[in-house]
């Protein structure tokens, strides 16, 4: 780019308030780890190495694209509608819970009749 390297205009993109909001994909030739930690510490949102069938970079871009559209649709706020699906199964969760205690328990109780058995107390 002529006049001024990626990271300059990033830096300048990410460093105007009005423009801090808009995610901006970093596209180079580059795929240094230098390159690619710095484009993110700038506040890069995607990192792209330019391939060399523009097939390839469409796929990219494309992927990104979606990825884009479906983080619009994830809704933040006091909505009350939850927006996210987690991963965590509530029930297996509680039964975890009670294994554990389980557990615990069983082994305080050994440890109980151990020391009773063995004259400790």
């Amino acid at each position: 780019m002529p006049g001024m390297s990626g990271h300059d205009a990033l830096e300048q993109i990410k460093g105007d308030g009005r423009l801090r909001p808009i995610p901006v994909p970093v596209l180079s030739s580059s795929d240094r780890d230098e390159d690619v930690a710095k484009s993110y510490g700038l506040g890069g949102n995607h990192f792209i190495t330019k391939p060399e069938d523009v097939r390839d970079l469409e796929v990219k871009l494309g992927a990104l694209l979606r990825n884009l559209s479906e983080l619009r649709g994830i809704h933040r706020g006091s909505s009350g509608v939850s927006t996210a699906k987690s991963a965590v199964d509530p029930d297996a969760m509680a039964m975890s819970t009670v294994v554990r205690w389980t557990i615990v328990i069983g082994v305080l109780l050994a440890l109980y009749l151990f020391g009773k058995l063995s004259g400790a107390f």
